[in-house]
């Protein structure tokens, strides 16, 4: 995985980085990088690599290879940096509605040939050929389903299914599957000291659980990750509970702790 560190004068001069070392990556409180713009042609290629290897190589599943994961992150972010800072997150954010258009994409069309397909099911390889090179994928790609295109102009909604947040940052989307990253939500709640603290992390589930409950009714999520949000949702309930009668010099204690464990 990524291996960038946030240091003490990161934090201080408020620069943070993920950890790849991109600067401009935060998502907390911002809603303004929900936007289509203009990305390279090697980037879109980029995307489509990955979602053809979910379904050639896993049927439409995550696959797990950490390997091939790293890669495929490593590009994106390798990518963010050659842009401007104000222009990462909604570069990430519309990688990532690509990547979810063209797996939804294939997920129809296997679906149409093959009644009841889900996720993990074989998949005839000629069947795949057809449909990556058909008119479908191409006009993703190239936009041809929009009614306008203006270069350089951010494109509201171009992509329809809803990505959680860019990658590196809090969804463990991977090809052709979307789920919570439980790890991070847990550790993001455990140093929640404050009620508005424990206020964003219920918020990003609530988040969570839209976008599983929408990639369930596509076929790139299972049962268990809406049962699995649902269950962090009624402890960080609980949190907010314990939290609240502290008194403030208790909550200041860990600001810190919190704001680290955001970054992460």
């Amino acid at each position: 995985m990524g291996y960038y560190r946030n240091t003490l004068e990161d934090l201080y001069s408020g620069h943070f980085k993920n950890s790849y070392g991109v600067e401009g990556m935060c998502v907390t409180g911002r809603n303004d990088y929900k936007k289509i713009i203009d990305v390279s042609e090697e980037m879109k290629t980029h995307v489509l690599k990955d979602v053809k290897k979910a379904y050639y190589k896993y049927n439409g599943m995550s696959g797990g290879n950490d390997a091939e994961d790293e890669a495929y992150a490593l590009g994106l972010n390798e990518y963010y940096k050659t842009l401007d800072r104000e222009d990462r997150l909604s570069a990430a954010w519309t990688l990532g509605q690509l990547h979810l258009e063209l797996s939804g994409a294939v997920v129809n069309a296997v679906r149409e040939q093959i009644p009841g397909w889900k996720a993990g099911d074989p998949i005839p390889a000629g069947m795949l050929d057809e449909i990556f090179s058909g008119r479908i994928i191409e006009n993703i790609l190239t936009g041809k389903e929009t009614e306008s295109r203006t270069p350089g102009k951010a494109r509201e909604d171009r992509f329809v299914p809803e990505q959680m947040e860019p990658p590196g940052e809090t969804e463990e989307k991977r090809s052709g599957k979307v789920a919570v990253n439980q790890g991070k939500r847990a550790r993001q709640l455990a140093s929640a000291k404050t009620p508005e603290q424990v206020q964003v992390v219920i918020n990003l589930l609530k988040q969570d659980l839209s976008d599983c409950e929408a990639g369930l009714s596509e076929g790139m999520c299972d049962e268990n990750e809406v049962k699995k949000v649902k269950a962090m949702l009624a402890k960080a309930e609980e949190r907010m509970s314990q939290v609240s009668g502290k008194e403030p010099e208790q909550q200041e204690e860990g600001a810190g702790s919190f704001l680290i464990n955001m970054l992460m």
